[in-house]
């Protein structure tokens, strides 16, 4: 063990967080935890990732899920092909037994390279390296490397792959991740906290708020949509979303582009007590939408729909947006019993 591994160790073993997964530590809930923290905070992740647990405390509970009440304890953590392609994951390794190798774990369905190195690192105990952008993003600074993009990720993970600590592997992978995650932050880095800060080149040349290089500013696209939620009865007319598009397979009230809404979005914005209720803005990706609402009070309920009453919304699994609509237009009538915050 060099030097470098031993006295980031030992700051590992006096500062980290008390975190559910790693109460557990087995390959499904480092998974799993893996996953859901693509995208998303350690701080937003704990209680789904708590209530997830609670459902599904197993691989086999989850390889015989309905992909619906996956997603509907998914729903709120954005990003849902992640959840998709887990239960797809656990499907086929509960079907042909749990991987023991970071390669064998890339052949799982949603598992890329980072997460087969901390699922088989952390619950594993084997040597192998990863690289999340807290990694990266100590690497660059411990070398003063300042290059940017696909550059800084190859050499990041030829440091990694070149730094692997055989003794402890778990420990490391997990003290690398901690350190970017509390201590080397993109901004106002705590220098003076961190157990590299003498071997680190970019403390050393001042350079730690110029290190790594800024990624480049995404292009927005900018769209418009428009969401009508039919009503009738006291209930609410519902939707599944196609496949091929955001949230397939999900509920929500029918939703199109402005410009070109569907026959049944064109029906329902020609309804003669059609109210409009407050719109909103909302981002996907790189997209952002800018959402107009309308509440259609419909003489009959139409067949096409799924009519449902408020605790019967609250069980589906809709995406953020959806639910925004929906209480948006209700607004104009009240709350519906059964779908609260």
């Amino acid at each position: 063990m060099t030097d470098l591994q031993a006295s980031l160790l030992d700051w590992y073993g006096q500062n980290k967080r008390d975190l559910p997964w790693r109460r557990r530590g087995d390959p499904y809930a480092v998974w799993v935890s893996e996953i859901m923290l693509q995208q998303t905070t350690v701080k937003a992740v704990v209680p789904f990732y708590e209530r997830w647990m609670a459902r599904f405390p197993t691989l086999e509970s989850l390889a015989e899920a309905e992909e619906s009440e996956a997603l509907s304890l998914w729903q709120g953590l954005g990003y849902y092909r992640r959840c998709r392609m887990l239960l797809v994951g656990a499907r086929q390794a509960a079907a042909e037994g749990v991987p023991e190798s970071a390669e064998g774990w890339r052949g799982i369905p949603g598992v890329g390279r980072y997460t087969a190195g901390a699922i088989s690192s952390i619950a594993q105990g084997q040597p192998a390296a990863l690289v999340d952008g807290n990694v990266a993003r100590v690497y660059a600074r411990l070398t003063a490397d300042s290059s940017a993009g696909p550059g800084l990720e190859r050499a990041a993970w030829a440091w990694a792959e070149e730094n692997v600590c055989a003794e402890h592997p778990g420990d490391w992978s997990q003290a690398l991740m901690e350190l970017g995650a509390t201590v080397c932050l993109p901004k106002s880095p705590r220098c003076g906290e961190c157990p590299w800060r003498e071997p680190c080149l970019a403390r050393q040349r001042g350079l730690q708020a110029q290190i790594p290089a800024p990624k480049a500013k995404p292009e927005w696209i900018r769209l418009k949509h428009v969401a009508v939620v039919p009503w009738h009865g006291g209930r609410i007319g519902l939707r599944q979303t196609p496949r091929g598009g955001w949230w397939q397979g999900m509920w929500e009230a029918p939703r199109a582009a402005a410009d070109a809404p569907d026959e049944l979005v064109a029906r329902l914005l020609a309804e003669p007590h059609l109210r409009a209720a407050k719109g909103f803005s909302h981002v996907v990706t790189r997209h952002k939408i800018q959402v107009a609402v309308w509440l259609a009070p419909l003489a009959e309920p139409w067949p096409e729909l799924a009519w449902v009453s408020g605790e019967e919304a609250a069980k589906r699994a809709m995406p953020a947006p959806a639910r925004r609509a929906v209480r948006a237009a209700l607004e104009l009538l009240g709350p519906l019993p059964g779908f609260g915050e």
